[in-house]
């Protein structure tokens, strides 16, 4: 149970007290002073502004022994600022004198960890305050008393709150943990940190004991380097040094707290004291305390990906970029480009340092085409990084990159931050040393001088963050950053079965990150119980699964719980389809995986859309949940009705008598659905929307709760953390709802949603497979281990090249290197610490799996990592299998009214998205999609497009046709009010100048429709123009508004258009695409071999469209 739980546990136990000695908690601030003076303290009521407040709302005297409340607000919200100050003399003790400046009644239990949320509410303080706010609503709302309102006495959220006298919003929260959460029990199934001796190890003690000049402690896995962590603290404690002065640096909000709770366990009021916290978040407390000289306001806001891409996409027509250039949807290249942008803060490098680079780069390539290129890709990010950090500085803006980036130029150019960093922060901790960036070394740099008092611990070898900036190096460059600095190492193993240890310390002799560090060579302390490291070879990938069950079936049959056993990957990818083959043999799998994909989320998430959406084109899913089923005919008649109509939003709710020919269960399943949206208007907040569906109008949390599975525990967990995420969304103008809708479009479009797969923290009590990256596992560890995917290409990875490679020079340590040289030079050593990670998790089981043959037949190589360790792992002759269900989709049902007839551009949908074929082509349902300004500029120019296609097919307009034409278009449906209409403006008309400038090429001919027969079908194909050119050949245009990708030509799409042109005009004629955004023109080549290829799948294509299959 962690320390937030038994903090929750404690405030129930004392409001059952209270109730048995007579209290009554239907009468709050009654209920809460009967506690507050059973204690023998005295509570009084202030002003308002009151000096004795000291600022603040509440505030606890300990010599007085009082409490002291701002008497203002509801009774509840007066009883809630007794309880959290109460909450402080029980959990703190009497002898510390508090002042709260706010409270957060209906707080979440935990951070979103996406978005802001990450980095914010974690410094001692704040973890203090949210414990607090826990503690006062248990206390006067505890969750099974509310679940027990609730689940046996039927009664609504908005019952149980007028009950309390409580805010709806307080007690849904409440009602939310108690009924999607599991019960926290006193002993979790899975597992957390390292086990550690129960006395120090001479390694240990001498390393905690150390004292002076700056101490690097490498610790190798499972060798107890937070219990040394905690023993130096409490060392320095024992030598009396004021808590107040100690710092103490993580690597994440989780290690922070469970670091906190740690030595709050022996010592509450030095673990208040201190500053325990991510570099990130430290770096946000010295941008508060001296933002006047930063020239920022005292809390400046900290933007996020999404939001970043928001604020830039206002300025990207101004740019003049060409290799980054995307007028369509900039937010993947803006993406991209912000990466970079990032990695340089990451090495403190402004948007002047970055254009320097840039420009040496360019100075340096002379004739070389590609060196050339390089840098001009280099010059464009350095163009966006001004102008990003123009609009950061104009706005007031912070992003992450800049919490630490910044406070490193402020220490390292102002003396008098640096001595009261220094006065403030004499004894500096940092733990994961191995995943510090290099803007994190100089910050410390800079405040601990010459390293005295500076203990670092981490392992070179499990150096897995590249893409934040984290590098092994920092840890063999210790002594060069602080002259004369110690050096130590753990050598005692206390997690592991000695095979294991054998295993990977043998890796370890090879690894790049073992080359300027001590060698590794650990005692195993349990010695050898367990069986040898095991290497199972399956067939094919599907047998991997089936491998990866049968064992995991039998370790549970042996008695180990699946809730000790984890399942690692380098990737989300696999993890998925692992995920599935489990759950379908009926192992229960802990594992989210992509939370808006999930079906339950799917089916809140169309139930949204339907209150802003006034055609209602999620009433397809929706009809499909239990309450509200229709058969999909009637869901049609109500869309074409709304189609014809054209109505407002939730118009769809009162026209259950409008719509001939429903059947009585589909009038009846409208009329269920349309209460879920009384009241509702532009303005509702989707949290409330969502907690009161989830809770009372599709009673959803009760039912998954009284079912109590594991799958319908993985369920609620979905649903809790999708509505956390939903709790605080960025500002911003429009409806709230459709905000949400959109962030979340684009958190999956950039996969910045992974972090949303970060199960909650109650979430180990639940008896399932752990399914979980290799990143994800760091500093847990587990019964048994399995590591699927020994294969080339499963582990490591393909070394692919960022999008967006730094700038020669950039990274800290690359000398002699191109940055391109660099990062890849940088991914081989991590996938290297990746598999270490993986095999140092497990305490007396690890099995490790690949496949012979991929699923099209050819063989697999197994991974390169094996071979270092093959004399050390047993190979089973026979690999045992657990074979699962079939699962096959069931086609949709659809009579065709004669000869079906497809485009291409319909088949090339069907490809991508089968799905979205079914719902835009077959049931005619647009996706509602928020037009940016660049879709409406693209728009014109395909309006234009199409006008010259039907008026000068075979001829070409004046200027002053063109550029009435144009003007037209512009007027009808261009960006007209916007602050840069007119970049979109000139960027439109040169596109079209493009257009007229490709057509130039050759003699246009009339284009008509070519039809291509199948058995399944006809596909119509119109090309957007041909031409004769010299030699008579015949060109067959496709005009594309984007730019091209590396591999458009793999499209269906193409195939279809090559087969097309070849019927109609014959073996040699040439498909050509002209791009107009990048400006060229690009003939098509495919060879034979992958024709024939590309015809089979374009047949199986059109089966699976004829039969109605929306799933490929």
């Amino acid at each position: 149970m962690d320390a937030t739980e038994a903090t929750r546990r404690e405030a129930e136990r004392m409001h059952r007290a209270n109730v048995a000695a007579g209290g009554d908690p239907t009468r709050p601030l009654e209920f809460v002073l009967r506690e507050v003076t059973s204690r023998g303290l005295d509570v009084y009521a202030l002003q308002e502004g009151d000096s004795q407040l000291k600022g603040g709302r509440a505030t606890f005297d300990s010599q007085a022994g009082s409490i002291l409340y701002e008497d203002r607000g509801s009774e509840f919200e007066r009883a809630f600022l007794i309880a959290h100050e109460l909450g402080h003399v029980v959990l703190e003790g009497s002898t510390l004198d508090v002042v709260t400046f706010e409270v957060e009644p209906d707080r979440s239990m935990e951070d979103a960890p996406v978005g802001v949320d990450r980095v914010l509410d974690y410094g001692a303080r704040e973890r203090r305050e949210v414990k607090m706010d826990l503690f006062a609503r248990e206390y006067l709302l505890p969750r099974p008393v509310l679940r027990e309102f609730h689940v046996n006495e039927g009664l609504t959220s908005a019952m149980i709150a007028t009950r309390f006298g409580a805010p709806l919003a307080v007690v849904q929260q409440q009602l939310l943990d108690a009924l999607l959460l599991p019960a926290d029990e006193q002993h979790p199934v899975g597992s957390g940190g390292v086990a550690a001796a129960l006395t120090p190890d001479p390694t240990q003690m001498e390393a905690a004991a150390h004292r002076g000049l700056a101490f690097q402690l490498q610790a190798g896995p499972g060798t107890g380097k937070t219990r040394t962590l905690v023993r130096r603290i409490e060392g320095l404690l024992a030598d009396g040094v004021d808590p107040a002065t100690i710092l103490v640096l993580t690597f994440s909000n989780k290690a922070a707290n469970e670091l906190s709770e740690r030595i709050a366990a022996s010592n509450p009021l030095a673990a208040a004291a201190m500053w325990i916290g991510t570099f990130h978040a430290f770096g946000l407390d010295i941008v508060h305390r001296f933002h006047d000289q930063l020239a920022l306001p005292a809390a400046p806001r900290l933007i996020d990906r999404t939001e970043a891409i928001e604020l830039l996409e206002e300025e990207f027509p101004r740019l003049d970029l060409k290799h980054y250039r995307n007028l369509w949807d900039p937010a993947l290249d803006l993406s991209d480009m912000l990466s970079s942008i990032s990695r340089a803060k990451d090495e403190v490098i402004d948007a002047a340092g970055y254009r320097v680079l840039a420009q040496s780069m360019a100075a340096r390539a002379g004739t070389d085409q590609d060196a050339r290129v390089r840098a001009q890709k280099c010059l464009e990010v350095a163009m966006l990084f001004e102008a990003y950090e123009r609009l950061l500085t104009t706005h007031q803006l912070l992003d992450f990159g800049d919490l630490v980036a910044l406070p490193v130029r402020l220490v390292e150019g102002s003396a008098e931050v640096r001595d009261a960093l220094r006065a403030r922060h004499e004894h500096v901790l940092v733990d994961e040393y191995q995943d510090v960036n290099r803007a994190s070394v100089r910050l410390l740099k800079a405040i601990v001088g010459d390293g005295r008092n500076l203990w670092v611990v981490g392992d070179a070898r499990q150096s897995i963050y590249r893409f934040r900036g984290a590098s092994a190096t920092n840890i063999a460059r210790f002594a060069v950053d602080f002259p004369g600095a110690q050096t130590a190492q753990l050598g005692i193993n206390y997690r592991s079965d000695e095979r294991i240890v054998d295993v990977f310390t043998e890796f370890a002799r090879g690894m790049q990150a073992s080359t300027s560090t001590l060698p590794l060579t650990l005692k195993a302390d349990r010695g050898t119980r367990g069986e040898q490291v095991e290497l199972r070879v399956a067939e094919s990938p599907d047998d991997e699964i089936s491998a990866l069950a049968a064992s995991i079936t039998a370790l549970h049959e042996q008695g180990i719980a699946y809730g000790g056993q984890a399942v690692l990957c380098a990737s989300n990818a696999r993890l998925n389809a692992i995920a599935v083959g489990l759950e379908a043999r009926g192992i229960p799998a802990l594992y989210l995986g992509s939370l808006f994909e999930r079906p339950e989320i799917k089916d809140l998430l169309a139930l949204l859309s339907l209150a802003t959406d006034p055609r209602a084109a999620a009433m397809v899913r929706v009809a499909t949940m239990a309450r509200h089923q229709m058969p999909l005919q009637d869901v049609m008649r109500v869309i074409e009705h709304l189609r014809a109509a054209n109505p407002a939003s939730l118009a769809w709710s009162a026209i259950h008598a409008e719509v001939d020919g429903l059947a009585d269960g589909s009038r009846e399943a409208l009329a269920r659905l349309s209460p879920l949206f009384a009241g509702v208007n532009a303005s509702t907040n989707p949290w409330t929307l969502l907690a009161g569906w989830t809770i009372d109008g599709l009673e959803i949390a009760k039912t998954l709760y009284r079912t109590g599975d594991a799958q319908s525990r993985m369920k609620g967990l979905a649903i809790w953390q999708f509505l956390n995420f939903c709790r605080r969304q960025p500002r911003g103008q429009g409806i709230p709802v459709l905000r949400l809708l959109d962030r979340i479009r684009r958190l999956a479009l950039l996969s910045e949603d992974r972090g949303l797969s970060q199960l909650p923290r109650s979430a180990e009590n639940i008896d399932a497979v752990r399914l979980m990256t290799i990143h994800g596992s760091k500093g847990l560890e587990f019964e048994v281990v399995h590591l699927p995917g020994m294969v080339t290409s499963g582990l490591p990875r393909n070394n692919v090249p960022p999008r967006c490679p730094p700038p020669d020079g950039l990274i800290h340590g690359s000398e002699g290197l191109t940055g391109i040289e660099a990062v890849k030079a940088g991914h081989d050593e991590e996938e290297e610490c990746l598999f270490f990670v993986a095999l140092s998790r497990a305490r007396n089981r690890l099995q490790l799996y690949a496949y012979a043959r991929q699923a099209d037949g050819r063989a697999r190589s197994p991974s390169r990592f094996v071979a270092p360790i093959e004399r050390l792992l047993a190979h089973p002759a026979h690999v045992p299998l657990r074979a699962g269900p079939t699962l096959t989709g069931v086609p949709l049902s659809i009579t065709w009214q004669g000869r079906p007839q497809w485009t291409d551009i319909q088949v090339n949908l069907f490809e991508r998205c089968p799905r979205r074929f079914l719902y835009t082509h077959v049931l005619k349902l647009g996706g509602r999609r928020t037009e940016t300004a660049f879709m409406k500029m693209h728009n014109v120019v395909s309006e234009v497009f199409e006008w010259l296609k039907r008026e000068h097919e075979t001829t070409s307009p004046t200027i002053d046709e063109l550029a009435a034409r144009f003007e037209e278009a512009w007027r009808s449906r261009g960006v007209t009010e916007h602050g840069y209409a007119e970049d979109y403006r000139r960027i439109g008309k040169r596109l079209v100048e493009f257009l007229i400038e490709s057509r130039s090429r050759g003699v246009s001919a009339p284009a008509p429709p070519i039809s291509l027969r199948w058995a399944e079908g006809e596909i119509l194909v119109s090309p957007d123009g041909v031409a004769h050119v010299d030699g008579g050949s015949v060109t067959v245009r496709r005009v594309k508004t984007g730019k091209q990708r590396s591999n458009a030509f793999d499209d269906i799409e193409y195939t279809v258009l090559h087969l097309a042109a070849v019927q109609a005009y014959g073996p040699h004629a040439q498909v050509e695409v002209t791009y107009l955004t990048s400006e060229t023109i690009q003939p098509m080549k495919i060879s034979s071999r992958k024709l024939e290829s590309r015809r089979e799948k374009l047949q199986s294509f059109l089966q699976a469209m004829r039969a109605g299959q929306s799933t490929m």
